[in-house]
């Protein structure tokens, strides 16, 4: 220690002060960057949600059209069914 140890002390506290000041610095930095970065995941979260909705919504329509082939060779009989009624006269 020099000859006002007093002195010492406050030169030494201000060096840790500066130095957490700057550490806080870089946290809050740190932070913004981590907000920002959330805000995209929270954006594309919302288009993957919409997407999915999308997706929802086709593959109902898929599903309705898939029903209607099923029906295909049940109506396809009922037809030639007729048909041969027709041709017979």
């Amino acid at each position: 220690m020099g000859l006002n140890p007093v002195a010492d002390i406050l030169k030494r506290t201000d060096k840790v002060l500066k130095s957490a000041e700057a550490a806080l610095g870089n946290v809050d930095t740190t932070l913004v960057d981590v907000d920002g970065k959330l805000t995209t995941v929270d954006a594309t979260l919302a288009e993957t949600r919409d997407v999915l909705g999308q997706v929802q919504t086709l593959l109902g329509d898929l599903n309705d059209k898939l029903v209607l082939l099923d029906e295909v060779p049940e109506l396809k009989a009922k037809l030639d069914a007729v048909l041969a009624a027709v041709q017979k006269g």
